[in-house]
């Protein structure tokens, strides 16, 4: 039985790290800028140096492979052990309805978590690593310790066993969240009208200013919880509006009032 549970574990971790590996490297093609002069750029005049470039690169490789690793625990746990509740039967709605459920569970464990790497206690030791990119580029988005990751993605272990979900919804629901944090750290806001406030769902200004301000802005995919408890940076809605005006988006109202 260990011998079986070790060669899925394997199994399981190699084809979701290459996932996560190549999604990381497709979306941060797509989307890195460190051109300083470039116009939209959220912080203009500001760009990160090569050589952090590199390390963020680097340290984004060895920590995707903890994330898998993490994932595919919990998959085995799951799959093997049968610890967890059984996932719904499939069906569009059941998995349109597991995948949102996801969205706001996770959103609610990175909230809290990365509030308490923010604490005096613990950023230093564990979270700073992540704060050493400023401004931060797509390639950041991975940059973190160990420690950090079984923090905040640890979730993606514990998921398995506490959510009704299919392991394959839940890998889109990584997917998804690998392809908005690197789009998320990437200084350019890329985001449309979907986002325009007061839509709960994040936009690249809302993590930009979190690095920018440090104590603000702390959720994944919603502002929902920042909103809630006051830890949405005030100038938020009037940056967020003013950046999407000035991508000139077609679905950001040119005369939408700002009060």
């Amino acid at each position: 039985m260990i011998l079986g549970a070790a060669l899925q574990l394997i199994g399981t971790t190699a084809p979701v790290y290459a996932l996560l590996l190549s999604t990381y490297f497709a979306t941060g093609w797509l989307s890195f800028c460190n051109d300083p002069a470039r116009a939209d750029k959220i912080q203009k005049g500001r760009a990160l140096s090569a050589e952090k470039v590199r390390r963020d690169i680097l340290q984004s490789i060895r920590s995707l492979f903890s994330i898998a690793l993490m994932f595919s625990i919990g998959h085995t746990l799951y799959a093997r052990f049968h610890i967890g509740f059984t996932a719904w039967p499939t069906s569009i709605f059941s998995v349109i309805l597991s995948f949102l459920i996801s969205m706001v569970a996770y959103d609610t464990w990175f909230y809290w978590m990365h509030r308490l790497l923010h604490s005096k206690l613990l950023y230093r030791p564990i979270h700073r690593l992540h704060h050493l990119s400023l401004p931060s580029v797509a390639w950041s988005n991975n940059s973190d310790a160990l420690l950090d990751n079984l923090f905040l993605q640890s979730y993606w272990m514990v998921a398995h066993l506490i959510l009704p979900i299919s392991p394959v919804v839940l890998l889109v629901h990584k997917l998804y969240d690998e392809i908005s944090g690197v789009i998320g750290h990437s200084g350019v806001e890329h985001a449309g009208g979907i986002c325009w406030p007061p839509s709960p769902l994040i936009s690249v200004t809302h993590h930009d200013q979190h690095h920018r301000f440090f104590n603000c802005n702390y959720a994944p995919h919603f502002t929902l919880w920042d909103r809630l408890m006051g830890t949405l940076h005030h100038s938020h809605d009037a940056e967020l509006k003013e950046n999407l005006r000035q991508r000139r988006l077609p679905s950001a109202p040119e005369n939408h009032s700002d009060a």
